[in-house]
């Protein structure tokens, strides 16, 4: 996801730091709330939303949102628990189409879920609404549990629970390759599974073993993710060069060059010790040198970061200036609905924003905003990008501008970003004051400088659409790359391919 720059302000970030880490230092004890007191919450909810989200009717116009608002307020008849609050905001919250949108439980809550043995003990892979096992870190034997299909947990049937889950995780617009690609992080499926059924520190696992048919089941115990973590470095660890969040290498016979952008979050690079700059600077040169005409690019599971390393690295694949944001804008300089964060005064810092004629306020200081220079050596070879629905916020701006400008070869899945922009940025932390549900509300819109696209509430649809099977996934074949090299192969030696190439081999 998007990282705050420094240009939008210390402030900015003080508040998002502030209002996640302190959040709420009282937290309510209570598991059952009135109907008055849920109404309270839902008011302060929609306040919140119209008061501060810039594109709560980007996809459904303002009548119809205030339809949703309206409706669900109205249920608030009776008693709920606070965990059946929060998921009827999710449902609310998940149709304004903003995958930055987050409804996230009560601090006290996510704490024991975080820092408790809950972590569902195996990383999930969903395919045409089925889930199986993409690694193991139970104690069960590979041979038995690695690939199977999960059929049910604790009784709750896998394809009811992927239903429920699509209806309150957001995604930008219609996209659903992002919600699908992000139930492959353990910590999600584990807060989701806990969300809807309750904290656990087991789990009943029913499967079907990899080739075989019969049901078995097995008691597995949930594991603290710093423990997931570490057993996922020991039985999966990433090779020396995935080790960084970015690498490029050029074919032993020069035929193409090999280009992976893991993460556009400066963090990651400042952590590995790598100039992001000074790294595709000496790569793109290299490709100059090297006299390379085929480069592909890997931004596969790559979910965004720093908005300028997205445009960065787009602007060695033009010739000329650019715009590469439209507009970048905020409902307004300050907010009354931040009384429910621990800044209630924060505004925008002084400079940062101008008024525009719709009443709105444009971010004139970001780096991305304005006509834009080209950077040296351009590349001017045949382009090959690799996605998935892990392409998300930084990463989704980067592919929509690379689609809108050249003629570049797209392999994989519909990424998980919307392609005329997003809401991201400052993302202050909202508690509700009876529930203590939190609402994450990004401030504002980025509007992508990009036309005639037809799918308005879509990510980029691939030009050549893969989706690797689970047995491709556990025996690391990489389905995307090899067609790709095909597809290079036969635009350097058309003689030598005689038939067409199957996308699902």
């Amino acid at each position: 996801m998007k990282k705050t720059q420094a240009l939008f302000a210390s402030a900015f970030i003080v508040l998002m730091l502030y209002t996640k880490v302190k959040a709420q230092n009282k937290q309510s004890i209570k598991t059952v709330f009135t109907s008055e007191e849920l109404k309270q919450d839902f008011l302060a909810f929609r306040f919140c939303l119209e008061e501060s989200h810039p594109g709560l009717y980007e996809y459904n116009s303002k009548s119809i949102i205030d339809s949703i608002f309206n409706a669900n307020y109205s249920l608030l008849n009776k008693e709920m628990t606070g965990r059946e609050f929060m998921l009827f905001t999710c449902r609310v919250a998940s149709t304004i189409g903003d995958g930055h949108l987050r409804i996230v439980p009560p601090k006290v809550q996510l704490d024991s879920l975080d820092n408790g043995p809950t972590a569902i003990p195996f990383n999930a892979y969903c395919i045409d609404s089925k889930i199986y096992v993409r690694k193991n870190y139970s104690t069960l034997d590979d041979k038995d549990f690695l690939g199977s299909q999960i059929i049910s947990i604790n009784g709750h049937a896998i394809e009811d629970f992927i239903k429920e889950f699509l209806q309150l995780f957001p995604s930008d617009g219609a996209n659903l390759s992002h919600k699908y690609r992000l139930l492959s992080s353990s910590r999600y499926f584990t807060r989701y599974f806990s969300m809807l059924y309750g904290y656990t520190e087991q789990y009943k696992v029913e499967y079907i073993s990899l080739n075989d048919t019969v049901h078995k089941t097995k008691i597995l115990d949930g594991l603290i993710f710093d423990k997931l973590l570490s057993i996922a470095e020991e039985r999966y660890p990433n090779k020396i060069e995935e080790q960084k969040p970015a690498y490029f290498k050029i074919n032993e016979a020069n035929k193409y060059a090999y280009l992976k952008i893991k993460s556009f979050d400066k963090s990651h690079y400042q952590k590995s010790k790598l100039n992001f700059e000074k790294f595709l600077k000496a790569s793109f040169k290299k490709l100059e040198s090297a006299k390379i005409s085929n480069l592909i690019i890997d931004v596969r599971d790559n979910g965004g970061g720093t908005d300028e390393y997205g445009r960065i690295l787009f602007s060695y694949f033009v010739n000329k200036p650019f715009y590469y944001y439209k507009s970048l804008r905020m409902n307004k300089e300050s907010f009354d609905c931040f009384k429910y964060t621990n800044r209630p005064n924060m505004k925008a810092p002084k400079g940062m924003l101008k008024a525009n004629q719709e009443g709105t306020y444009d971010n004139i200081q970001h780096p991305n905003i304005g006509e834009l220079q080209p950077s040296s050596p351009a590349f001017n070879g045949i382009i090959y990008v690799l996605i998935n629905g892990w392409c998300f916020s930084t990463t989704s701006e980067f592919l929509s501008q690379l689609h809108f400008h050249t003629d570049a070869v797209f392999i994989g899945e519909e990424s998980g970003g919307g392609y005329y922009g997003n809401c991201s940025g400052p993302t202050p932390d909202f508690t509700l004051p009876n529930t203590k549900v939190r609402i994450e509300i990004p401030l504002m819109n980025y509007k992508m400088a990009v036309e005639n696209y037809p799918y308005v509430d879509r990510g980029l649809i691939p030009d050549y659409p893969i989706t690797p099977s689970i047995v491709d996934k556990i025996t690391n074949v990489d389905l995307e790359l090899n067609f790709t090299k095909k597809l290079i192969e036969k635009e350097i030696n058309p003689e030598k391919q005689t038939n067409p190439i199957d996308t699902n081999k």
